[in-house]
């Protein structure tokens, strides 16, 4: 069993250099080559909802000649003159039993947030669009499930959760408006599991 715990975002956020390339890779992207480097931890002052997508990212030209740019792919590819450079800010979010700022794809199995740039059917009752990292991978738990039986109804919940996520207190079962896909349980790659009573649990 894991104990969940709820992120929220924090007014800081990872300087990165990243590189990017099409091509086949066996690592997670599998269409394209990837790699970046964390430069350090800059301020991202927090923002209200309306103005979230308002950022100012560093100028990629004041770091054209910088030496730490990625060469290759963790799968061995070395980049070419064909390669995409971008430098990226990376949201750090807090609230980790260990007390570290973790960005959402570093956040550890058990962590949830909200993934307030869905809107509509992805949003549950509270305004909260619920992501939690299983030991598989993130489930959006608002969403429609892939084997939903009422594809074209938006009122139904796939999964119905209960309590209020940002205490870690929630629940995740069929007991509401719902379809009939599963028993309320989720598959997400490898792991099969429930989230009960504010625990991930393996089936």
């Amino acid at each position: 069993m894991m104990k969940v715990f709820f992120l929220e975002p924090a007014p800081n956020a990872e300087l990165l250099l990243r590189c990017f390339e099409a091509g086949t890779c066996p690592g997670p992207y599998t269409s394209y080559h990837n790699a970046d480097v964390v430069l350090g931890i800059v301020d991202e002052p927090l923002r209200p909802p309306e103005d979230r997508y308002e950022r100012l990212d560093p100028d990629r030209a004041a770091f054209s000649a910088d030496p730490r740019w990625p060469a290759q792919c963790a799968c061995g590819y070395a980049f070419t003159e064909a390669v995409e450079r971008q430098v990226n800010r990376d949201r750090l979010y807090r609230g980790a039993p260990d007390g570290q700022l973790y960005s959402l794809s570093n956040a550890p199995v058990g962590a949830m947030w909200d993934a307030w740039w869905m809107t509509g059917r992805s949003n549950g009752a509270d305004g909260i669009c619920l992501v939690v990292k299983t030991p598989g991978g993130d489930w959006m738990v608002d969403e429609r499930a892939s084997n939903c039986t009422l594809p074209n109804d938006d009122v139904h919940k796939c999964w119905v959760r209960h309590g209020d996520p940002r205490t870690g207190n929630v629940h995740v079962d069929k007991n509401g408006v719902t379809c009939a896909a599963g028993a309320g349980s989720i598959q997400q790659g490898a792991y099969h599991g429930f989230l009960h009573n504010g625990e991930l649990t393996a089936c």
